[in-house]
């Protein structure tokens, strides 16, 4: 029963963060620690154009028609652990770790309300976490009592992840992930899609032209091109799925190349985590243009076991790639990763161990990359180097080189996102972690 009421708990949280940026709260929210709030005046000259605009008329924003003013955005993440250990028994009761995204300074100026709204979500996801560890905790303590040599430490992990983060949209993905009691290895994803400009949450609506059967067939040849689709409910899994879903119920990211839907176990069949993405080269009539203006080089963190889909060669389909990680529980370390792609089923294998995994998709003028940023963590003390992979037009994969680099902290738990390759923000761990701007090189590796 205790099991139950902690995984309803999760569930709200996930639901809290989804409807954070809808939610108009007339009491002023707490910021988290460290967090600087921008205020700036609303730009008024914006304002009058589109006011000035006949009803009978809907003029895009000039931002959006050409792909080069399409401006990448400086977002920061933010980390924070807690964990609780038992001295009588030696063990672990609860480790929680979760994270968030907020706008840069220079950003947040220039886009007040997206600034505000990420502070606001970040304020209310720090106390909704916080709540929880102090609930897992209560229950951690009353199964070791019941069962010490049986037990086993209560884990949840909630990480924000950046799908697509420019002046047009800024979308991200959820990953989150519980350990305990009887619940086994339980995961799942949330996106949630905003405007820029003004800070809002999408809809899937203001996306897309039309829920129909024909963005449903598209998302069925999609999951049949690269998925196992045999254990599927019935052969009209999918239509029958967006047939019976509200607007409000699909679980979606706008990604820069297009939109990807994610189902869980229960969506589509009994299995877990799944995920399709409609290119917006390939489906151009299903989207709305503005959304499909987008940068032409990009970088995106990925999570790990679960496909990504990107061009990597010029015949306009996408591949699937996932990065994964065998982690050795009782050396708390990876042990190895490996890059798959589905063009002729290649897989690229190394050892390795390393504390943490973070796998980022480069998309640069040159070439498609794998940044795997391999984080070691002792007493405190976050140090990573990066190792960089070449994903080939053949589909297959292959090491570029090292380099003793890592996304640049602005402090002990929040760092630079990478996400534009013309401008990566990293510290340089050779030289006493000094932030140099970098671009990805003609061979892929970061360059000065």
């Amino acid at each position: 029963m205790k099991c139950q009421k902690i995984v309803s708990l999760l569930l709200s949280v996930c639901m809290l963060l989804c409807l954070a940026a809808c939610q108009k709260d007339t009491e002023q929210p707490q910021e988290p620690e460290n967090e600087d709030i921008i205020e700036t005046e609303p730009d008024t000259e914006s304002e009058e154009i589109t006011e000035n605009q006949p009803d009978t008329e809907i003029t895009e924003d000039p931002v959006v028609n050409d792909t080069e003013s399409v401006k990448i955005l400086s977002l920061e993440k933010s980390l924070h652990t807690y964990y609780e250990w038992d001295d009588t028994s030696g063990k672990d009761m609860v480790r929680s770790e979760h994270s968030y995204v907020t706008v840069g300074q220079e950003d947040a100026e220039l886009y007040p309300e997206m600034a505000e709204t990420f502070n606001q979500i970040a304020a209310m996801q720090t106390r909704s976490m916080e709540d929880e560890f102090d609930n897992l905790l209560s229950i951690a303590r009353e199964e070791l009592d019941a069962n010490s040599d049986g037990f086993e430490t209560c884990v949840s992990t909630l990480d924000v992840q950046v799908r697509r983060g420019d002046s047009v949209v800024i979308s991200l993905l959820t990953d989150s992930y519980s350990h305990y009691g009887q619940i086994e290895n339980y995961r799942v994803f949330h996106g949630s899609n905003y405007d820029t400009q003004s800070g809002e949450e999408l809809t899937l609506d203001d996306v897309v032209k039309s829920v129909n059967n024909d963005l449903a067939l598209a998302v069925e040849k999609e999951l049949n091109d690269h998925t196992w689709t045999a254990d599927f409910y019935s052969e009209y899994a999918v239509q029958d799925y967006f047939a019976n879903t509200p607007y409000d119920g699909f679980n979606w990211t706008i990604d820069y190349i297009g939109l990807t839907f994610y189902f869980s176990a229960g969506d589509l069949s009994d299995d877990g985590l799944t995920s399709a993405t409609l290119a917006f080269a390939e489906y151009p009539e299903l989207f709305n243009e503005k959304y499909m203006v987008a940068p032409a080089e990009y970088a995106i963190e990925l999570p790990l076991d679960i496909s990504f889909f990107a061009e990597l060669d010029t015949d306009d389909d996408l591949e699937a790639i996932s990065v994964s990680g065998w982690y050795n529980d009782e050396r708390n370390h990876f042990m190895d990763y490996g890059i798959y792609t589905d063009t002729d089923g290649q897989y690229y294998y190394e050892e390795c161990y390393v504390y943490d995994l973070h796998p980022y998709y480069v998309k640069a003028a040159d070439g498609n990359y794998v940044y795997l940023f391999c984080e070691d963590f002792e007493e405190g003390w976050r140090q990573m180097s990066l190792v960089v992979l070449s994903l080939n037009a053949d589909g297959s994969v292959t090491k570029v080189g090292e380099m003793n680099v890592s996304p640049s902290w602005l402090a002990d738990n929040k760092f630079i996102v990478p996400t534009d390759p013309g401008k990566l923000i990293l510290d340089d761990v050779d030289n006493g972690t000094e932030k140099i701007e970098f671009t990805v090189g003609n061979n892929g590796m970061p360059s000065k």
